[in-house]
C-alpha cells in the first residue's frame, strides 16, 4: 500500500513545528517545547476540512480553559505558601472537578480531555518551578504555533482545475468496489474529498437504496443516486424518491399468476407514498429463505407478508424479484418473455447461493439510460461521464475489477475533463 498523502503531510507539520522551535531559540524570548507543538499539529492532520477545522476549535478551547485554571492554580498555591507536594496533587485532582463541569456548562464536552491535559501538565510538572507561569504562557503558545502549522499544512493544495459542470456517475460493484472485496478508507476519502471540492459525483446501481447507503456508508454523496437497475432515482440525504417507473397492474399481476404456476415464489417490491415494501408469501427453497433472514432486520428494508398487500389502486409496483435454482429461472424467463413480451424487462442474475440465480422484472421504461436522462434534468447538467465495468456500455470502462484505481482514474477526469 503507497505511503498516503496525510502521512506525508503529518511528517511535514511536524518538521514545521521543530524548525519554528529552532527559530525560537535564537530569540531573546522563551522557547517553550516542541513536543506540545507537535502534536497539537498532528490533531489536525484529518481527511476532511470540517474535521480539521473542528479539530482545531476542540484544542484551542481545551488548552485556553486549561492554561486558564492552571494559572489561577499556580496563583492560589502562592498565595497559601503551599509547598507540600502530595496536597498539591490532591488539589490538583479536586480542580478536575469543575474543570470538565465547566466544558458542560459551555456546551464543549469535546474540550475536556485537553483542557485536563493542559491543567495537569502545568499543576503536576511546574507547581514548584521557581517562574512556572513562563511556562504557561509557553504551553499556550506551542499548542496555537501547532494547530496553527496543522491548519495551514492540511489545507494546503497547489491550484489545479476542476471541472464542477460535468455529472460523473459511476457504477458500485466491480467499479469503485473491487469483486468480492469492500471497498476501502481510502475510496471513502478520496470521494469525499471530490465532493468537497464541488465535483458533482453520483451512482447508477442494480441495487436498491438500502444496500447503497449499507455499502457507501461514510460517502457523502450529495446528488439524487440511480437505483434498482434503472426503476427509481433516489435522494439519500431526503430519504426519498423522486422518480420512479412502475409496471402496470394487470402485467404485474399476470407475471405474479406466471410465477406462481411455475412453483415458484416473488417477493413483490410496492411503494406507497414514499415508502417501499417488499411483500413475501411462502418461500419455496432455502436460498430466499436464507435471504430474508439475513435481512429482515435491517433498518432499510420494510417486509410485510403477501396477506397484508392492499392490491389496490394506491399499490404501485416497482419490480418483483425471484431467487430460484438457476434451471428453473431460465425457464421463467423464457416463459415471461414468450407471455409479456414489450410490456416487461426481465434480467438474469448471479447471486450470492451456488447454483441459484435471481430474476427481477420491471417496467419496459425502467432503465438506467432512460433515468440517467431524469437524473441530467435534475442537477442541469449537459456533460455526462459514466463509469462501469460492461464494455462498450460506458464511457469510461473499468476492466480491472475496481477499487483505487477506479478513484484515482476519477480524479484525473476531473481534473483533465478529457472528455468534453
Amino acid at each position: 500500500m503507497p505511503v498516503g498523502a496525510r502521512i506525508v503531510q503529518s511528517a511535514v507539520s511536524v518538521a514545521l513545528c521543530l524548525v519554528i522551535y529552532f527559530i525560537r531559540t535564537l530569540l531573546p524570548v522563551g522557547n517553550g517545547i516542541p513536543f506540545y507543538s507537535a502534536l497539537a499539529a498532528l490533531w489536525c492532520m484529518q481527511p476532511y476540512h470540517e474535521t480539521t477545522n473542528n479539530n482545531a476549535g476542540q484544542r484551542s478551547i481545551g488548552t485556553l480553559l486549561g492554561a486558564g485554571f492552571g494559572l489561577i492554580f499556580l496563583v492560589v498555591l502562592r498565595f497559601a505558601g503551599l509547598r507540600a507536594q502530595m496536597a498539591v496533587y490532591l488539589l490538583a485532582s479536586a480542580v478536575i472537578i469543575p474543570l470538565i463541569h465547566l466544558t458542560v456548562i459551555l456546551d464543549k464536552r469535546n474540550a475536556s480531555f485537553f483542557s485536563c491535559v493542559v491543567f495537569l501538565s502545568i499543576a503536576l510538572t511546574h507547581s514548584f518551578d521557581d517562574d512556572p507561569y513562563l511556562f504557561v504562557l509557553n504551553r499556550v503558545l506551542d499548542t496555537f504555533i501547532g494547530i496553527g502549522v496543522g491548519l495551514a499544512v492540511n489545507n494546503f493544495h497547489l491550484p489545479v482545475r476542476h471541472d464542477s459542470e460535468t455529472l460523473y456517475v459511476s457504477g458500485i460493484d466491480s467499479v469503485l468496489i473491487p469483486d468480492g472485496r469492500a471497498e476501502n478508507a481510502y475510496n471513502k476519502v478520496e470521494l469525499n474529498r471530490m465532493i468537497e471540492s464541488g465535483v458533482k459525483f453520483t451512482l447508477s446501481t442494480v441495487r436498491t437504496p438500502a444496500e447503497v447507503m449499507s455499502l457507501m456508508n461514510g460517502v457523502k454523496l450529495n446528488l439524487p443516486i440511480i437505483v434498482m437497475d434503472g426503476a427509481a432515482m433516489y435522494d439519500i440525504n431526503e430519504k426519498e424518491y423522486l422518480e420512479a417507473e412502475f409496471l402496470r397492474a394487470d402485467i404485474c399481476e399476470q407475471a405474479e399468476k406466471i410465477i406462481a404456476e411455475s412453483g415458484m415464489h416473488c417477493f413483490v417490491n410496492v411503494m406507497y407514498d414514499a415508502t417501499l415494501l417488499i411483500f413475501y408469501g411462502e418461500f419455496r427453497n432455502s436460498a430466499e429463505k436464507d435471504l430474508f433472514e439475513t435481512h429482515k432486520h435491517s433498518p432499510y428494508r420494510n417486509y410485510v407478508r403477501e396477506i397484508f398487500r392492499r392490491h389496490d389502486a394506491s399499490e404501485r409496483v416497482l419490480y418483483l424479484t425471484v431467487l430460484d435454482e438457476s434451471g428453473k429461472i431460465s425457464a421463467l424467463e423464457e416463459k415471461l418473455n414468450d407471455k409479456l413480451n414489450g410490456f416487461v424487462r426481465v434480467t438474469v442474475t448471479d447471486s450470492e447461493y451456488d447454483g441459484y440465480k435471481y430474476l427481477k422484472m420491471f417496467s419496459p421504461a425502467a432503465s438506467k439510460e432512460n433515468m440517467l436522462l431524469k437524473l441530467k434534468a435534475h442537477t442541469g447538467c449537459e456533460n455526462v461521464v459514466t463509469l462501469g465495468s460492461i464494455k462498450g456500455k460506458y464511457d469510461v470502462y473499468i476492466g480491472d475489477g475496481g477499487g483505487n484505481a477506479t478513484v484515482k482514474l476519477l480524479k484525473k477526469l476531473y481534473r483533465n475533463d478529457i472528455y468534453h
